[in-house]
């Protein structure tokens, strides 16, 4: 069977994809390096990243903001390839990088369209042969390598390369080109691959008793309880929704609360609608916000403290109705409801908003079954794994791109022998 043969094949043309593509060619030289890619254009999950900002990476990566079997796993890429290390890759290609709040890292453009560009760019400058529209149906062991079996609009090809770097992602956002195939593509060559889950997603609730707030934005501060224990808190803004919660925090929080749903335990939101005060320190404005405004009816009560529809959900869920009533006839009890519920209105989790809405995948090849060094299969020499395929998923904020960029860059350079020239 003719094919034409590249020393390196690499099967995704996503974040880590084009990295690694990069990375290889660099070292090896042009023409050398061959990159598949099953959609119409490479690199179009990473235009709806950060909001179509791109949050490049983030200055405080470490495994600490990992997740996996094995978060230790990343540490050999990191120290590799850095988060300056991968902002001088990409300054070498002429993008530049801004710092925002709590580390995040954005292309000085704001655009995901710029870190696309320069990526395209550096592809042909570096002489990456880049198919489009090629699916990477199989792969076997052949002479000097292996062998590619791929589907095409014009029917099935193949192509033989040296070592093969498998880069396709994950599942989530299947809308953007999320699915299952390097899975499968691993599994077939004897690798494990673990239950997939998604991370950095929505999340649904029982929220009929506020369902008045759907819609409605809060600064909070927001406690995931397994069981009635606290396991993560974060802070930002949350969106209430006719389906459950988003926002930041919540993206933040989603990862391990799908982990306890799954394990079929009770996930609890505790929302604290006023972070920077203490319950202690509520109650007395309540009492006096009663004294002053006594002749208030209940539904304004809160007006000018809270958001207006925030102040008659709380009021309700304490039981201070109707809201016709005046405010001068609220009970210290139900006053105490009140504070405790602006302190931590608790809601009850009952699922994920599912893999398409999901931003990241959590599971995948199982780590064990790679060596961080090289990101290269101990089951088959000559195959290497990035990003998201594997177990391995980062918090919200730029860390899932640069486990792809260091991960992609350290199999490419892996794959191809050496440094780059």
């Amino acid at each position: 069977m003719a094919a034409d043969f590249y020393p390196i094949a690499v099967i995704g043309g996503g974040a880590s994809g084009m990295a690694a593509a990069i990375e290889g060619a660099g070292i090896l030289g042009p023409g050398r390096v061959l990159l598949l890619e099953r959609g119409a254009r490479a690199g179009r999950k990473l235009l709806a990243t950060g909001n179509g900002r791109c949050n490049l990476s983030n200055r405080f990566a470490e495994p600490s903001r990992y997740h996996g079997a094995d978060p230790q796993f990343v540490k050999p890429a990191f120290a590799r390839f850095s988060v300056e290390e991968n902002l001088r890759f990409f300054e070498k290609m002429g993008l530049m990088s801004v710092e925002e709040e709590a580390g995040k890292l954005y292309p000085m453009p704001l655009q995901a369209a710029a870190v696309l560009d320069v990526l395209r760019l550096e592809l042909d400058r570096r002489g990456v042969t880049l198919l489009t529209g090629t699916e990477v149906t199989g792969i076997r062991t052949g002479k000097g390598g292996f062998v590619l079996s791929c589907r095409t609009e014009e029917g099935e090809t193949f192509f033989r390369a040296g070592k093969v770097i498998v880069a396709c992602g994950g599942e989530a956002s299947a809308g953007l080109g999320g699915c299952d195939s390097g899975y499968q593509l691993l599994q077939s060559l004897g690798h494990t691959i673990t239950r997939r889950l998604p991370a950095i997603v929505q999340l649904k609730a029982d929220v009929k008793a506020v369902k008045g707030l759907s819609g409605s934005k809060f600064d909070s501060a927001l406690t995931l309880l397994d069981r009635g224990k606290p396991v993560q808190t974060e802070r930002g803004e949350l969106l209430f929704t006719d389906y459950g919660v988003s926002g930041p925090p919540v993206m933040q929080l989603s990862g391990a609360a799908v982990r306890i749903l799954e394990g079929k335990r009770t996930a609890t939101l505790l929302v604290d609608f006023l972070p920077e005060m203490t319950e202690e320190q509520l109650s007395p404005l309540l009492f006096q916000r009663r004294k002053l405004l006594k002749s208030r009816r209940l539904e304004d009560f809160m007006t000018g403290f809270v958001p207006k529809r925030l102040g008659q959900a709380i009021l309700k869920l304490a039981g201070a109705a109707p809201l016709s009533r005046e405010a001068g006839s609220l009970s210290e009890e139900e006053i105490r409801g009140c504070a405790g519920l602006l302190k931590a209105l608790p809601l009850l989790l009952t699922a994920s908003n599912g893999m398409k809405n999901a931003q990241v995948t959590q599971g995948g090849a199982v780590t064990a079954e790679f060596d961080p060094r090289s990101m290269e299969s101990k089951r088959v020499p000559g195959v290497y794994a990035t990003g998201e395929v594997l177990d391995i998923d980062g918090d919200c904020g730029g860390f899932n791109l640069q486990w792809a960029w260091s991960s992609g860059r350290l199999a490419g350079e892996s794959a191809a022998g050496g440094q780059r020239r």
